[in-house]
């Protein structure tokens, strides 16, 4: 099996399980091709050997192995050779940030709105495009579900086969967020940023901590959040100033104070902008 590269999934959004197929491709000299995918297929080859070529880049894809197509302007052709190859397909629909590197890199959090007081996990699926399927007792009993589904608008029907779905990509999963270094760091970094979110914080200040290059500390945070540590610090400053002028009588000059401003003015350029209105007018406005 030639060597493989590892494809990085956002899971917020969740990737959305579209339709599973099951195939027979004959050894008949007829090719499927492929140009532009429109999702994820997922191809479990359950019998024989299926011969791929991505972007011109011929490979083999044994019987109990799993390859991975994506999306995009690669081309991609399929057929069988000897014997007769079958198959089932898997089709996906992947929304947020998603690519494909030789190594572990998180993608990018894709839901902008999320707030940062919550814990808010670096979600990233890693999956090897082309891999041995390791546990196939657990795999093709939910593969098999997911192809004998004939979807229709039945929500409760779509939210089953979802479920199925996120099941099969946790069993497909190359390594967990927990054993990933940068994973790791950039959640060690936004818990060092919410902790001190009052106090003066600088690249010097993050560099020093984390003992790195300030520019490795911001390709870090926003390789897994697309945000910079001052654009998340900024923005946690920000969520913070809000619930003391909800929840609090403090005066705007207190609460900026409070929140890491020394600055009154700049403090309350940077709410409005953030929120649309002034501090005072934020309170007002609620109230």
């Amino acid at each position: 099996m030639a060597q493989t590269a590892y494809i990085s999934l956002s899971c917020l959004p969740l990737p959305t399980f579209v339709e599973g197929r099951r195939v027979e491709l004959q050894p008949d000299g007829n090719k499927v091709k492929q140009v532009h995918l429109e999702y994820f297929v997922f191809a479990f080859v359950r019998k024989g050997r299926l011969t791929i070529v991505q972007d011109g880049v011929e490979q083999q894809v044994d019987e109990g192995e799993i390859f991975i197509m994506t999306p995009g302007y690669h081309k991609y052709v399929w057929w069988s050779d000897e014997e007769t190859v079958k198959l089932d397909w898997i089709y996906a629909y992947v929304a947020g940030d998603w690519h494909v590197q030789s190594s572990l890199t998180p993608a990018k959090n894709s839901m902008k709105t999320l707030m940062l007081h919550p814990p808010v996990p670096v979600q990233t699926l890693f999956l090897m495009q082309q891999r041995l399927i390791d546990e196939p007792e657990k795999v093709y009993p939910m593969v098999d579900q997911l192809v004998s589904k004939e979807l229709n608008c039945n929500s409760k029907q779509f939210f089953e086969s979802q479920e199925i779905f996120i099941k099969l990509l946790a069993c497909l999963q190359t390594q967990d967020n927990a054993k990933n270094e940068l994973t790791q760091l950039s959640l060690a970094i936004q818990k060092f940023l919410k902790n001190n979110f009052n106090q003066k914080i600088t690249a010097a200040t993050l560099s020093e901590h984390f003992d790195a290059r300030p520019n490795y500390i911001v390709r870090v945070l926003r390789q897994t959040i697309g945000l910079s540590p001052a654009e998340f610090l900024m923005q946690y400053r920000m969520e913070e100033a809000a619930q003391w002028l909800l929840n609090t009588d403090a005066s705007v000059e207190d609460i900026a104070l409070n929140v890491g401003f020394q600055n009154i003015y700049y403090f309350s350029t940077s709410f409005k902008k953030y929120t649309g209105v002034s501090p005072t007018k934020y309170r007002q406005n609620v109230k």
